[in-house]
């Protein structure tokens, strides 16, 4: 018997198949109002707050372009000095923000990529004299990488998922190639703030540098809290030749 081999056309018929049939037996609801269809309706997504205005994850002082404050960070913090600029959309505080990125981790439910993506898209139309939203041709997104033992047990990237997603919505490439975990890290959220930092040192290594050669790199993840992955990530950058690195987040803890 020979194999049947689909086009382009029939995966798509295939797809929307099987999400009718996921649709019937697991029903979408709101995670804020329970409204069915949707996992975040577009009356509960616009009443989601976002930052007024960026902000320096070090001394909290309002930043009118994302860029760290000149006074921070602290001398010998060589991890907070590789961050050129950061920024973030919401606070991890608010209920329902915290609901839709720990269901969108826990659960396994992908599709909170999108609005989750455009959180941070809302608040860079927002505030548009950010560098990399002005002139997007001169930067690369990377993710912040998991480990293989970690990506399995999820089965994606969530960091990966919202870089899909801001792809089209901000006219930058994201590569998914050049950074990567050296040796599997316990999950930061179970640590306290000493041992994130020990948790996360020397756990990143990049590899095709040439690839990204020239450009500026942003630092995608969902939430930053103590900001240690992305400093250590950072850090890891600057030493191998990357002269700016932003850091940028769904939420901030």
């Amino acid at each position: 018997m020979g194999r049947t081999f689909l086009n382009n056309e029939g995966l798509r018929k295939l797809v929307r198949i099987r999400e009718k049939v996921l649709d019937f037996f697991y029903p979408k609801f709101c995670l804020v109002c329970d409204k069915e269809g949707v996992y975040l309706c577009p009356e509960c997504f616009s009443k989601i707050k976002t930052f007024p205005a960026p902000f320096c994850p070090y001394c909290q002082s309002r930043s009118f372009d994302g860029k760290v404050c000149k006074n921070c960070p602290p001398a010998g913090e060589a991890g907070r000095k590789s961050i050129y600029g950061f920024i973030t959309a919401t606070s991890y505080k608010e209920k329902d923000v915290r609901k839709l990125i720990d269901t969108f981790k826990y659960s396994f439910i992908k599709e909170l990529a999108n609005p989750l993506a455009f959180l941070i898209f809302k608040f860079l139309k927002e505030n548009p004299e950010i560098e990399f939203f002005k002139n997007p041709l001169d930067f690369v997104i990377l993710p912040i990488p998991l480990h293989s033992r970690r990506l399995r047990w999820r089965g994606f990237n969530q960091a990966e998922e919202i870089g899909k997603e801001l792809v089209p919505l901000l006219k930058i490439p994201m590569k998914t190639n050049i950074l990567f975990r050296r040796r599997y890290t316990e999950p930061q959220v179970e640590l306290g703030i000493k041992e994130r930092k020990e948790n996360v040192k020397e756990a990143f290594k990049v590899s095709s540098l040439e690839k990204i050669k020239n450009k500026k790199i942003i630092l995608l993840d969902d939430v930053a809290t103590t900001l240690s992955t992305l400093e250590e990530a950072a850090k890891v950058l600057k030493k191998s030749g990357v002269k700016r690195v932003w850091a940028l987040t769904v939420a901030k803890g």
